[in-house]
């Protein structure tokens, strides 16, 4: 059980430093728009390559920080009826819900997103706009964010488990799905 749990204390940490790091896209992106918007108003210079700019480091940023996303429970989850469900139903129904929704897609899109970096970058695929940019390094984002998510999905439903498994036995569980750890 503890060689697990440092399983997954390690895929949470590389999650956690590159999900950080990949944080810093962020400003990236504002300074585009903020160069889009001073050279075309002020001025009065549009640039052709700035929206498509705009838009590749959007869609990089994006699932670059999933898998962080997904560690840190920065999604949306209505919870009104599961929050009054014991610990080890919880439990149980992420493992289901992951099983059922989350796994069966990772592990199938995995390798389709390898495939779209692959063509995209053997062929020299390039932007339908003016610009042209190479498509492959957001491809490659989109087959690296996955990959993370998948690595990251491991580990919340190992982590799942053993919570199950502690909560059934009586022990004190890691914290699961949101839970803070309590002393």
């Amino acid at each position: 059980m503890n060689i697990i749990k440092g399983i997954c204390k390690v895929i949470d940490k590389v999650n956690d430093i590159l999900g950080n790091i990949f944080s810093v896209l962020v400003i990236g992106i504002l300074a585009v728009i903020l160069c889009e918007v001073v050279l075309r108003r002020i001025f009065n210079n549009p640039q052709i390559w700035t929206q498509d700019l705009i838009v590749m480091l959007f869609a990089a940023y994006i699932i670059l920080i999933a898998a962080y996303g997904f560690q840190k429970k920065a999604f949306v989850a209505v919870d009104v009826v599961f929050a009054m469900l014991p610990k080890l139903v919880q439990h149980i129904l992420h493992i289901i819900t992951y099983f059922v929704y989350l796994v069966p897609f990772v592990f199938w899109i995995l390798p389709k997103t390898f495939n779209f970096f692959m063509k995209a970058f053997t062929t020299n695929e390039l932007t339908y706009s003016v610009w042209a940019a190479p498509t492959w390094p957001v491809k490659f984002c989109f087959f690296f964010g996955v990959l993370l998510l998948c690595v990251q999905t491991v580990s919340e439903v190992l982590k799942e488990l053993i919570a199950a498994i502690e909560t059934a036995q009586g022990k004190t569980a890691v914290p699961a799905a949101g839970e803070e750890a309590t002393a």
